[in-house]
């Protein structure tokens, strides 16, 4: 049986986050969410679809401060990337 490995890459702005899913690399869907808590139970109920899901964000100060309160309050577990990291890592040499 082979797992599969999803991953929720999250792009938080001021009024609204872009969220791509990925299924062992392939993207599989991508929609935007108001940083709000319908936007945040918008992602919640995408994320319990799924089985041990992978949070990836930017730590972008007070913008990214109500998702990961909110992902701390449902014990959900993220990586938060520091914003030049992130950049780093997708910046074709």
């Amino acid at each position: 049986m082979d797992l599969l490995k999803t991953v929720f890459g999250i792009d938080v702005s001021s009024r609204k986050s872009n969220v791509c899913i990925m299924v062992n690399g392939q993207k599989v869907n991508d929609y935007a969410i108001s940083n709000d808590m319908v936007g945040f139970n918008q992602l919640l109920g995408d994320l319990k679809q799924v089985i041990n899901p992978q949070i990836i964000f930017e730590a972008t100060g007070v913008y990214s401060r109500r998702l990961q309160a909110f992902l701390d309050m449902h014990e959900l577990r993220y990586v938060m990337m520091n914003p030049l990291e992130a950049k780093r890592k997708t910046k074709d040499d």
